[in-house]
């Protein structure tokens, strides 16, 4: 059975946006966001979550401006050097309504283009959920849609398609927002009478 998905002006569909920014932007930084992607994505976030006042985390941050930045290359002076699977222990105090990550599409190319180790997504973005508070939004900036890291713990938001130029694949950005705990309804008054009353019965069954 195929999956009904509405049109082109359903829900589902309303997820996703398209964008087509000039490149490259003005530091010329190898593997960065076209210009005004890293402004437009963030300002997207704000209306997402319907607040202007938002903590960002900038994580594989290299030239990005916004936010505390994280990166384990020293030459784009980040806020913290650390790696990004183990983010969560340096910024163990902090958490952030935001977290924008760019991270290298492959293991081939963290080591080519920045001559760092190998890449686990699963791993990485569960350290960004450690970090996140609930309702808070990770957006997953990559050249490949990107999986939900745990549809137990977040949910999509948004999808925004990113072109720049002619002949070049686009790029993805997806907002996965952390799902809010359920907070459990405290029992009825009657429920915990009937609960004390079926205990009492089975006692005086014990005793016969």
């Amino acid at each position: 059975m195929k999956e009904k998905i509405g049109g082109y002006k359903s829900e589902v569909q309303q997820k996703n946006i398209a964008w087509f920014l000039p490149r490259p932007k003005l530091d010329r930084y190898k593997g960065g966001m076209p210009r005004y992607a890293e402004e437009w994505l963030l300002n997207l976030a704000r209306d997402v979550l319907g607040k202007q006042d938002i903590k960002i985390l900038s994580l594989f941050c290299g030239m990005a401006i916004q936010g505390i930045r994280v990166d384990i290359k020293p030459e784009v002076k980040p806020d913290f050097l650390c790696d990004a699977h183990e983010v969560s222990n340096v910024l163990i105090k902090h958490k952030f309504d935001v977290i924008i990550a760019d991270p290298p599409y492959s293991n081939e190319e963290s080591m080519e283009l920045y001559g760092t180790g190998k890449i686990n997504y699963k791993r990485w973005t569960s350290e960004c959920e450690k970090l996140l508070v609930e309702g808070g939004l990770l957006i997953v900036y990559h050249k490949y849609v990107m999986p939900n890291p745990d549809p137990d713990k977040f949910v999509v938001a948004k999808r925004v398609f990113i072109g720049n130029r002619t002949y070049h694949l686009p790029r993805v950005a997806i907002y996965f927002k952390k799902k809010k705990v359920k907070e459990e309804k405290p029992e009825s008054p009657i429920i915990s009478d009937l609960r004390k009353q079926l205990a009492e019965a089975e006692e005086k069954e014990k005793v016969k």
